[in-house]
């Protein structure tokens, strides 16, 4: 059943929202739901809780998702960035037609890379390994060592370039998905340095805390807090580094206490913006926090990640439907990361979604030329910043497919 979708669920739409968890899972009781679904005991051996998203029957019943050869889709996209070479990189937009500074930043190449990593992970294979060894070291490239971080465009080299605390958090994503789809220290080496840069330089220590966007400092920033909190949770489950994961408690406390005023209490993409909400800066934070739960650091963050995927998940699919259509690049991040808490926590939901998403994507993404540059349901691509023939729009929608193959498979997934 497909329900009308007022505005996309990342706009100023707003709706009142429990304020605790033992408010929401009382409230969605109302839809025949019980609190022993809202919290199941962990398999960890911790005391913690795992968090499951707690109904049974939502609202709206997600249609069955249409079989796709996942794999195949990815790799269609990664033989389309063909259309983006330059020079042995990539192009911002199609043909280069993008203005003195041609070539992809570190926001528009992410998502091929992440692409390349799933299908490793997804397919191991000598040519998969190959592929993502290939965009790990090209990747290198955005490292400044005279900045001592990833600069935003391939060859920057000077101490003052203005640089990107999330565009860090998610080059050290992919970074550490390379290693850990093959197994590569020197991917988790540039991982680790990513997360020492925004560990250095990116928190705002001077009294008020908070993640600035920048290196020029203009504002806090949400979606460098989601990634930067997420990468050094996972760098801290490989290498056991105990200042990684004092500095992740550090960001997530300041976000729950300071980047939560919508009164859903999702998290900002600018603090103090009511108005920010997006998704792609909630999903690594509930699976930062699931993260932490189960290494022992507590059972508030275990409950505040299942509240938030609750929330979500009950404002999704009774405002706004299950259709995303912001922009891929934001999207296909939430989805990347909600399937890995679906899988963590055994919550199908997530993944049924992102399937969901993935048929629709299938069906309309493609363009005349067909490349995928548009939106995953039909029509323009809301977001203001996706323009026309940018590589993001088509590596993002190659990456969720990418990631639905990782996750689709139970044997891939526990790799992930």
């Amino acid at each position: 059943m497909t329900t009308a979708m007022p505005a996309p669920p990342h706009t100023t739409r707003r709706r009142a929202r429990p304020r605790t968890l033992a408010a929401i899972v009382a409230a969605l009781a109302l839809a025949g739901v019980t609190a022993a679904h809202a919290l199941q005991p962990s398999p960890s051996g911790l005391g913690g809780f795992q968090p499951l998203t707690p109904w049974l029957q939502p609202p709206v019943e997600l249609p069955s998702p249409s079989p796709l050869d996942y794999r195949q889709l990815a790799e269609a996209g990664l033989s389309q960035a063909s259309h983006w070479r330059h020079d042995g990189w990539y192009c911002e937009y199609l043909r280069c037609a993008g203005g003195p500074y041609p070539l992809v930043t570190i926001w528009g190449e992410v998502p091929l890379f992440e692409t390349a990593d799933a299908l490793d992970i997804a397919a191991p294979s000598r040519a998969h390994r190959a592929l993502v060894d290939r965009f790990a070291r090209a990747n290198e490239r955005y490292w400044d060592r005279a900045l001592g971080g990833y600069a935003p465009y391939p060859g920057d080299r000077e101490a003052d370039v203005q640089a990107f605390f999330d565009d860090n958090g998610w080059e050290g994503l992919a970074f550490l998905n390379a290693y850990v789809a093959t197994g590569q220290r020197r991917w988790l080496s540039d991982a680790q340095r990513a997360f020492r840069f925004i560990s250095t330089h990116g928190w705002d220590s001077s009294g008020g805390g908070g993640m600035w966007w920048n290196t020029s400092h203009p504002y806090h920033s949400g979606p460098a807090l989601a990634s930067d909190s997420l990468l050094g949770i996972l760098l801290y489950r490989e290498d056991h580094q105990r200042w990684q994961l004092e500095d992740v408690k550090t960001y997530v406390e300041w976000a729950n206490a300071n980047d939560d005023h919508d009164e859903r209490q999702l998290y900002l993409e600018k603090p103090n913006e009511p108005e920010s909400v997006n998704d792609y800066v909630q999903a690594p934070l509930i699976y930062a926090q699931y993260l932490l739960c189960q290494d022992g650091e507590g059972e508030s963050y275990c409950q505040r990640a299942g509240r938030l995927a609750a929330t979500l998940a009950e404002q999704h699919v009774t405002a706004y439907g299950y259709e995303y259509n912001y922009g891929p690049e934001y999207d296909a991040i939430f989805m990347q990361w909600m399937m890995a808490y679906g899988r963590a926590v055994g919550e199908s939901y997530w993944l049924t979604l992102a399937q969901v998403n993935a048929a629709a994507a299938a069906a309309h993404a493609a363009d005349p030329g067909g490349l995928w540059l548009s939106s995953w349901w039909g029509g323009a691509i809301a977001d203001p910043e996706t323009h026309p023939n940018m590589l993001r729009t088509m590596a993002a929608t190659a990456s969720l497919f990418a990631w639905s193959a990782v996750y689709s498979n139970p044997i891939a997934a526990a790799h992930a």
